[in-house]
């Protein structure tokens, strides 16, 4: 039987494993290194340069070199995290298709799929090397609070990468799989999980080999990136005070900052202060221009602690969601490679009274947990996932504002209906926009994408129900079927994408909903509220 290899597919670094005699085993790539960056260099000659090699382009072909995509992916270009993104990255990011996020070099529009694609061909290429055999098959972990669209694009992906991808699985409880996969535990443990582009934090409860979330949230605007983003900001300011010149002119000088930031902040992890220096950092009038300064890790924790204590407040928030004490955390498991610093560590460890579990690996625990996942599939009963969601569901009400539908931390797999009446005479199709966000502001919330149903027969205003079923799988992926009450058959309908709404632009412009939730029957929706954000009747 072919091995189910398990990938994370990070912000940063990509990580592949593999299962051998029980045990979770990391796959080398180029260099002989267990981790891959999550880079893509689109070179001008025409050839793709990939992991390590597409890297090493970002100072020599900024424009040309891809890194950060998984925030990106499946994203309208207008979201804040993009247009935040947009400032710190040296390519051009534009308009795609339907409004999402994409990336244009040499005069090629390109998503971020795509570019996701050529990291799994890479990753499966290295695995079938070091393998010696055909690898079909793959579980992917991603994060916690990926979308139902997003996780599609992933499959997409990997499919395109030559994977059957057997399973989507949230990367802290791949983390929690990899601690306690046969261990005989019976605990509660929280998964801190910072990584390049994300953070995420997850209580499960483990039973033997039963792995159960009971409660999960995070940050999308809260990753290393952020991090190494004060540390180039601080030799840029410093640069500047010093020399009068202003690197953010200059890209190529700019992506010689952001390695140089990277490097400090990892140092800095082991050294109390670190010398940075780049030789040269650029020309002025042919003169070659260095740079050299002293960074302390006083003056990087002053910079950062800002970023430490949102995640602080996440973690308390998505506890006192499910009414548990710091006390009741029997374990405390860290994942992804910003975990490493100091102030990270002493802040977490104090806060909770715990020191993390060691002998956990940051950046290889969610690849070895997703390779334990994919042996265990062939197996019975091996493993059980109970997963859950982590962002609410929902629609725009009629203030502007959420109306939360499907709350967070809902175990998956799970279903609910929906009835909602037309609302014109004559009314031959049905539109509902889906959003996920927290309670507040619509314009905040995700655009998911727009369910139709068409072909309903002619009626007067209201006298024609959809009864409507939202199914998520145990992956998190929603399917959506829908009846109407004059006997039609069930239809599956798909979620389309399409640019922003202009509700969700102009968060007042909310026609139709009050119309809308006036007809919703609440006897219809056991354990759910309803999920509609505009109803828009097309007369026959």
């Amino acid at each position: 039987m072919s091995k189910i290899i398990g990938i994370d597919l990070g912000t940063t670094n990509t990580c592949a494993a593999y299962v051998s005699n029980k045990i979770p085993r990391v796959i080398p790539t180029e260099g002989g290194f267990n981790t891959m960056p999550s880079a893509v260099c689109l070179h001008p000659s025409g050839t793709v340069l990939v992991g390590q090699s597409g890297k090493e382009q970002l100072v020599a072909l900024p424009e040309h070199t891809i890194h950060g995509i998984k925030r990106l992916l499946g994203r309208q270009y207008d979201s804040k995290v993009v247009q935040e993104l947009k400032r710190r990255v040296s390519y051009a990011i534009v308009p795609g298709e339907g409004g999402e996020a994409a990336i244009s070099v040499g005069g090629k529009i390109i998503s971020p799929s795509e570019l996701q694609t050529k990291i799994l061909a890479h990753i499966k290429r290295y695995a079938e090397i070091h393998l010696g055999e055909d690898i079909p098959e793959a579980v992917i972990a991603v994060p916690a609070y990926f979308s139902d669209h997003q996780r599609s694009l992933v499959k997409q992906a990997g499919a395109q990468a030559g994977f059957t991808v057997r399973r989507i699985v949230n990367e802290p409880t791949a983390a929690a799989l990899a601690y306690g996969f046969n261990r005989g535990f019976d605990q509660k443990v929280v998964i801190y999980d910072l990584g390049g582009g994300t953070f995420d934090v997850s209580i499960l409860e483990i039973t033997g080999n039963v792995f159960q979330v009971i409660a999960t949230g995070g940050d999308t605007f809260l990753g290393g990136a952020d991090f190494d983003g004060r540390v180039c900001d601080w030799i840029v300011d410093t640069f500047k005070r010093q020399s009068k010149i202003d690197l953010t002119e200059d890209q190529g000088a700019l992506q010689r900052v952001r390695q140089a930031a990277e490097r400090a902040k990892i140092e800095l992890s082991l050294l109390i202060n670190t010398q940075v220096r780049i030789s040269p950092v650029l020309e002025r009038r042919g003169k070659a221009i260095d740079l050299d300064l002293r960074l302390d890790r006083e003056t990087l924790n002053q910079r950062t602690s800002d970023l430490v204590e949102r995640s602080v407040a996440v973690t308390d928030r998505v506890l006192a969601e499910r009414k548990l004490a710091l006390s009741d955390i029997d374990e405390l498991i860290f994942v992804g490679g910003q975990t490493r610093m100091p102030l990270i560590v002493d802040t977490i460890s104090n806060h909770f009274g715990k020191q993390p579990r060691k002998g956990v690996h940051p950046d290889e625990c969610v690849a070895l947990g997703a390779a334990l996942l994919g042996d265990s599939l062939a197996k019975i009963d091996a493993v059980t996932l109970l997963d859950a969601i982590s962002v609410p569901l929902g629609i725009a009400g009629r203030d502007g504002t959420m109306n939360i539908v499907i709350d967070k931390h809902t175990q998956l797999p799970s279903s609910g209906h929906i009835t909602l009446p037309t609302t014109a005479d004559n009314q031959t199709e049905m539109q509902i926009d889906v959003f996920a966000g927290e309670a507040g502001p619509v314009a905040n919330a995700e655009y998911l994408g727009t369910m139709t149903r068409r072909d309903l027969p002619a009626a007067a205003s209201g006298a024609l129900s959809v009864d409507l079923e939202f199914q998520l799988d145990p992956e998190g992926m929603l399917t959506i079927i829908a009846t109407h009450s004059q006997g039609g058959q069930p239809e599956t309908v798909q979620l389309s994408t399409r640019e922003r709404p202009a509700a969700v632009v102009d968060s007042t412009s909310v026609a139709g909903a009050e119309e809308t939730m006036a007809g919703v029957d609440d006897a219809n929706k056991p354990g759910l509220r309803g999920f509609v954000r505009n109803l828009w009747g097309k007369p026959h």
